[in-house]
């Protein structure tokens, strides 16, 4: 089936096997943190077809997936380049002249989508982000454990740590996400505000 949004659907491929994928829509979001609730009441339970706005405001991050043979590996990559026509990009471990440095794909592909939907025109993109560190956290509140940092001044928890590296920043805290065991259902809005800086 094709996305209701294809310029928001980026397929990493190694040596044209799938390593990753992320999908993102428009909406209006008048900036307000007050307005945002749920990742379920946003995305209408992932029926995003419902929930899009061609020329809306604002990007929505709905999620990015890598497959578990490519978690942690370094690819090479030409985001530059042309997309394959479905949106498909290709990735490589030597890479080639004009391939950028190495980076994970889950990265990947956010700074793509970043680019992507900025260049479209919105002024904000914004998500609502697992936090699945929560379940060893109970005696925090979702905004205490949001805020948490290790030693080292890093976020605690490894999801907002990755939007943090990425250029996002915590916007808010809250007790229902969507159904996830591993945050105790809360989760975290965050906003970025500008393209991946690398």
């Amino acid at each position: 089936m094709k996305p209701v949004f294809s310029k928001g659907f980026v397929d990493e491929l190694e040596s044209f096997d799938p390593a990753g994928s992320q999908y993102a829509f428009r909406c209006e979001w008048d900036g307000n943190p007050a307005s945002l609730s749920s990742w379920d009441a946003h995305t209408a339970n992932g029926w995003t077809d419902i929930v899009h706005r061609p020329d809306g405001n604002t990007g929505f991050l709905v999620g990015v997936g890598v497959v578990p043979k490519y978690r942690g590996d370094f690819f090479r990559h030409n985001h530059l380049a042309p997309a394959y026509p479905w949106g498909g990009r290709r990735l490589e471990k030597r890479g080639g002249p004009g391939w950028e440095k190495p980076m994970r794909v889950s990265e990947l592909l956010i700074a793509v989508t970043l680019d992507n939907l900025f260049r479209l025109g919105v002024v904000q993109i914004i998500g609502n982000a697992r936090i699945p560190g929560y379940h060893l956290h109970g005696a925090l509140t979702p905004q205490e454990y949001c805020r948490l940092r290790r030693e080292d001044g890093k976020l605690q928890d490894p999801v907002l740590r990755f939007h943090e590296r990425m250029g996002a920043e915590i916007l808010k805290p809250v007790l229902y996400s969507m159904e996830d065991p591993e945050s105790c259902n809360a989760g975290c809005w965050v906003i970025y505000r500008h393209p991946f800086a690398g």
